[in-house]
């Protein structure tokens, strides 16, 4: 990815990893920060009573510019995306809701 990892899972960081939106990934100065990740306010996405969600930014979510930012351009600037590993997001919301919104903030773990 991005970031220069070639295997997250050999490299320590197993599978709860994250791709950055441009905005979040700051040219690369957000490699291997960590997130605390909670899903939010979607009652059929969230998983019920799970708890925060740890991830490390190991990859650039890159912009798409053909569609709108609400539609499909999930990491265009000036967007805050976090494209979750599929094992790391089954952890906070089930695959069938798709997007969801969550709470996050950078932690030091």
């Amino acid at each position: 990815g991005a970031c220069g990892y070639e295997d997250v899972v050999k490299d320590g960081y197993g599978l709860d990893t994250v791709a950055l939106s441009t905005v979040l990934f700051n040219k690369g100065l957000a490699c291997g920060a960590c997130y605390e990740i909670k899903c939010m306010d979607s009652p059929q996405g969230c998983k019920q009573g799970q708890p925060s969600l740890f991830v490390t930014a190991t990859d650039l979510c890159p912009p798409n510019y053909a569609l709108p930012s609400d539609n499909g351009g999930w990491c265009n600037p000036p967007r805050e995306h976090f494209d979750l590993a599929k094992p790391a997001y089954e952890k906070i919301a089930d695959c069938k809701a798709g997007i969801v919104p969550v709470q996050y903030r950078r932690s030091h773990t």
